[in-house]
């Protein structure tokens, strides 16, 4: 009996022992994605046993989805999920690649150029369009700087410009039409005549002449035309220059010339100034960008004395220019009058060239410089030519000194370019008497 009670004890207990096995819950184990920059995938929850199901690949920008992997190596999606556990995505590096748009706007197809990201496009030759001249090519409303490298697509658009139309005259005259401007520096012979009168002296066929002072002083002419750039030289300007026995009287002027690019009739100040370059342009001596003002004498000054200060490369000099020997010859003052300035001080900027004055007993010579300038060699031509210095519009320069091509020119500047002062004979002030297209004058 006892037996038998014991074998049912043993028996219920078995029986409850598997009845609580198999209420228990299966165990739930987390999954995770870890996607190193890619896009994010939720964590899996999954039952002891199960398989993880396979998320939707991930992206990542620059780069190509390979697989997920466990430990290093690439996770099986058929094996059972026994623990928690992070599955790591792995990536291959790809080019990022962009669209650069170039619009001509010429009539041209558009030009497609894919540029690896963080690259740099080439800048393409310039494109040319009927009476435009190409300007520079446009993001928006910036100019491209091409030193940029390509993050996006780009659209790049080809900006122009009207093309400049030289004035072709039927009727055209060889002499100058019109005085733009005359603004001396202070000089001996400059208040003898006021400011208007003196812009008439040099137009037409003349036979009279202006003095531009001291270096900077300038006068800006035109002509009833364009003055066309033909072979050989182009523009002869007048002036007084001499040789003799007793020293040579050469006061050069320094050529600029300038296109009425909107066609206007003015030299607009966004139109460029061009220099005719001369035999010393490139001299290491030559000062480009010279600048200088002059300070008109306070009342009780000593109206013979032009106190000034000069600036070129940084460094600034003090100093008086001395017109005191010229007194007995000219009795007046040296600073321009009302007529010309109103204001007590006058600034110039321009090339300046190195002194090449001698003297010899009180004897100043004013030698000329080898070619190029104004107011210089006129002395060697001869016919409708003689004292005429000639000028040929392809030695034109810009402010850089680089070599620029001009078809035509309309307006012509002509400036003092030395500083130089001769004692009795004063300072070397460049004499204009009148200017004309050579392609007009009849030459024998």
């Amino acid at each position: 009996m006892a037996k038998q009670r014991i074998l049912q004890f043993l028996v219920s207990l078995l029986i409850l022992s598997s009845c609580q096995v198999n209420d228990e819950a299966p165990a739930i184990h987390s999954v995770s994605f870890e996607t190193n920059g890619g896009t994010q995938i939720p964590t899996q929850e999954v039952t002891h046993g199960e398989v993880v199901t396979k998320p939707v690949d991930p992206e990542r920008a620059g780069h190509e989805f390979l697989n997920w992997t466990k430990n290093d190596d690439p996770y099986n999606f058929e094996e059972e999920v026994l623990n928690d556990f992070t599955l790591i995505a792995e990536w291959e590096a790809i080019a990022v690649t962009y669209n650069v748009t170039f619009q001509f706007d010429n009539g041209a197809a558009d030009s497609v150029v894919t540029v690896i990201e963080n690259d740099f496009i080439t800048e393409p030759n310039d494109p040319t369009k009927d009476d435009y001249v190409f300007v520079a090519w446009m993001s928006g409303e910036e100019v491209f700087d091409f030193a940029t490298p390509i993050t996006k697509e780009t659209i790049l658009i080809a900006n122009y410009k009207e093309a400049y139309k030289p004035n072709v005259n039927p009727d055209a005259t060889p002499f100058i039409t019109e005085v733009l401007d005359f603004s001396p520096a202070p000089g001996q012979f400059v208040n003898y005549v006021d400011k208007e009168p003196s812009m008439e002296n040099i137009i037409g066929d003349s036979h009279q002449f202006i003095s531009l002072g001291t270096f900077g002083g300038s006068v800006t002419f035109k002509f009833d035309h364009s003055i066309m750039n033909n072979d050989g030289n182009d523009l002869a300007i007048y002036g007084n220059s001499f040789t003799g026995p007793y020293g040579d009287s050469c006061e050069p002027g320094i050529v600029m010339v300038c296109q009425d690019l909107n066609g206007n009739g003015i030299a607009d100040d966004d139109e460029p100034w061009y220099q005719l370059k001369g035999s010393e342009y490139d001299k290491p001596e030559t000062k480009h960008n010279f600048k200088i003002t002059y300070f008109k004498p306070e009342e009780g000054e000593n109206e013979y004395e032009i106190k000034y200060v000069s600036e070129y490369a940084g460094e600034t000099e003090e100093g008086v220019l001395d017109f005191k020997p010229v007194e007995p010859f000219h009795q007046h003052a040296m600073f321009p009058n009302s007529s010309y300035y109103t204001e007590g001080q006058i600034t110039f900027e321009g090339t300046c060239l190195a002194s090449n004055l001698t003297e010899e007993d009180g004897i100043y010579s004013n030698n000329a410089y080898d070619w190029g300038y104004a107011d210089n060699k006129g002395y060697e031509q001869e016919g409708v030519l003689q004292a005429a210095d000639v000028f040929d519009l392809d030695n034109a320069v810009d402010k850089e000194g680089n070599k620029v091509n001009l078809v035509a020119v309309d307006f012509v500047k002509v400036h003092t370019a030395t500083t130089d002062m001769a004692g009795w004979l004063g300072e070397r002030s460049t004499e204009i008497v009148k200017a004309a297209d050579i392609s007009l004058l009849e030459i024998e």
